[in-house]
């Protein structure tokens, strides 16, 4: 399949039994993009059929991004794959993470939230027969692991989305720390357990990935996002190992990839951007990383 998306206008991400085909287009020009795109799922219809495979037109999502006033102008929304007419959705699941339309991920984070909640409510129902050291691998487990997917998608969004993750969080320290009272401040609880709060545990992840990428310049989508500093003349700076940061004008394009890891990556002290091993670049960025 991938030999026909690129024979065509639009991009694509294979991920597994996952395919996504997106497109981006000024709300002038979505009539011949979404023809695009419909005539693109032909194909992939007749390729399937000429192999004796069958697909499902009435499972495939399509998502239509933006802020509300570009979805405004958008004059036609509703494209066709198969004769079928399939119309834009509010929000859709991809790799267990709920995107939504103007991508403030609020659904999503409570998801999230209800499903950490339930979690938390099982481990305390038998917290009294656990060591701290179980009930933290539980925690670990079953909760901060859910807070920890994909939250580099989170980087740029307001405090007050983030505030119920980081009210899980408080509420799985204290029954991991049943001693806390629901009156003590959060933070020595955090931590006494080795924990980051939510913001940081975002920026965890995105410098993390930067790392990486810059390590291994893998995955290759990824790493063309990435540029080093270059100076119009001779400076100190040329040798800080530093990441060139986009110009970005909108909000939304400010949580891009390219435009947070070089944020996150310029923002850490020299020592730490010259790490050589994970290991160790880990172990230095929590550390950095924990509130004072």
């Amino acid at each position: 399949m991938s030999l026909i998306f690129k024979n065509s206008k639009v991009s694509y991400h294979l991920y597994a039994d996952d395919t996504q085909l997106y497109i981006s287009f000024r709300s002038s020009d979505s009539v011949n993009s979404l023809t695009t795109i419909s005539s693109t799922l032909d194909l992939v219809h007749s390729w399937l059929t000429s192999n004796r495979l069958t697909v499902n037109p009435s499972k495939t999502e399509y998502l239509l991004i933006g802020t509300s006033q570009q979805r405004s102008k958008v004059t036609s929304t509703s494209l066709t794959f198969c004769g079928n007419q399939i119309t834009p959705t509010k929000s859709c699941r991809n790799l267990g993470f709920i995107f939504d339309s103007d991508l403030s991920l609020k659904k999503q984070i409570s998801a999230v939230c209800q499903s950490a909640y339930f979690q938390i409510r099982q481990i305390r129902q038998i917290r009294s027969s656990l060591d701290i050291s179980t009930a933290t691998m539980l925690a670990n487990s079953l909760v901060s692991s859910r807070l920890d997917y994909c939250n580099s998608l989170y980087y740029g969004l307001p405090e007050s989305t983030l505030l119920p993750l980081q009210r899980v969080q408080n509420s799985l320290a204290r029954v991991v720390l049943p001693y806390i009272k629901r009156s003590d401040h959060i933070t020595p609880a955090l931590a006494k357990l080795h924990w980051l709060p939510i913001k940081q545990r975002i920026i965890f992840k995105i410098a993390t990935l930067t790392f990486k990428t810059l390590q291994h310049k893998q995955p290759s989508y990824l790493h063309d996002l990435l540029h080093a500093h270059t100076p119009s003349r001779t400076l100190r700076s040329s040798s800080l190992n530093l990441l060139e940061i986009p110009r970005v004008d909108s909000e939304t394009g400010r949580r891009s990839f390219s435009f947070a890891s070089s944020s996150v990556w310029n923002s850490l002290p020299l020592s730490l951007r010259s790490v050589e091993t994970l290991a160790s670049f880990r172990s230095q960025l929590k550390t950095h990383l924990f509130p004072p």
